[in-house]
Formats: structure tokens, C-alpha cells, sequence
């Protein structure tokens, strides 16, 4: 078994270079809306990117990558805590996240759903980014209209296509 190595000193620097060149052609489409970084390192030694993408069903999903040491760290949310039928929402997520390819759904901050992976830092070029942010994009606009009624059945209302 290999271990991913730990990123060196240049990664950050290489990965927003690859961001902002692949970013151009996701833009020309219409898809990516935002790129968005500090460019510094947080409190523990993490660079961050926001890429904002438009999606069907839900007007925008909000993309998160992380250099880690060893790895990307991709994060979306996909949904906030359910407020009804709990159990039911959990069902369908579970059943769903079987299906899953590159991200799962998970429960983060405040029991909201999200769509997490890892992605080694080495394997990230701009056929994994294509990848990655496709399967968010997918993911989100097939899970988040069931997830939602179900959550929030008596507030939520789904989107129609424009």
C-alpha cells in the first residue's frame, strides 16, 4: 500500500494556477459563476477555494476545495437540517449515498447534508476537476428536490426549469 505524499510548498500556488486556467472554460459555459480565494493559508495552514456553480434545481451550489496536506478536500452543501419527516430524509439520503461516485453525503455543521470527498493532491488536473465539479452539480440537482420536499414539505416549493 502507497501513501498519498504531503503537499509541498508550491501546491497551493500550482492548484490555483489550475483553477484559474480550467475555471475559463466552465465560465464561457454559463456553469461556474465564481472563483474565489484568499490566496493565504488559514489558521491551520489550509488554502480555500469557493467555485459557485448554477444549478437547475437549486439556483446555485456553493463548492468548496481545500488543500489539506495530502489531499483536496471537496465540500457542497447540499441542503440545511430537515425540519419534517427526519427519518425519511435520512432514508433517501442513505439509499442515494450508495450510488454515490468521487463524493458522499454526509451531516456537517448543524446536521445540515453535505456532499464531501478526497481527492489526492498529486490526482488533481482538470479532467478530475471536471469530474468533481459535474458530479456536485448532478448529485445536487437529483437529490436536493426529494431531500427537500421531503425536509420541508410544507415550505419548499420546487424551482421550474426557466
Amino acid at each position: 500500500m502507497t501513501s498519498t505524499p504531503i503537499a509541498d510548498e508550491g501546491a497551493a500556488e500550482r492548484l490555483d494556477g489550475l483553477l484559474r486556467s480550467w475555471s475559463a472554460t466552465w465560465f464561457d459555459t454559463g456553469v461556474l459563476a465564481a472563483l474565489e480565494t484568499t490566496g493565504v493559508a488559514d489558521d491551520r495552514g489550509q488554502y480555500r477555494w469557493l467555485l459557485r456553480l448554477r444549478g437547475d434545481e437549486k439556483e446555485f451550489v456553493t463548492l468548496w476545495l481545500t488543500l489539506r496536506q495530502r489531499t483536496v478536500h471537496v465540500e457542497a452543501q447540499v441542503m440545511p437540517a430537515p425540519d419534517e419527516r427526519i427519518e425519511d430524509v435520512y432514508r433517501f439520503l442513505l439509499a442515494k449515498n450508495a450510488d454515490l461516485h468521487e463524493l458522499h453525503l454526509a451531516l456537517g455543521p448543524e446536521s445540515a447534508i453535505y456532499l464531501v470527498g478526497r481527492v489526492p493532491v498529486a490526482d488533481v488536473d482538470a479532467d478530475r476537476l471536471d469530474e468533481i465539479c459535474g458530479a456536485a452539480l448532478h448529485y445536487v440537482d437529483e437529490i436536493f428536490p426529494t431531500a427537500m420536499s421531503l425536509g420541508f414539505g410544507s415550505l419548499y416549493r420546487r424551482r421550474r426549469n426557466r
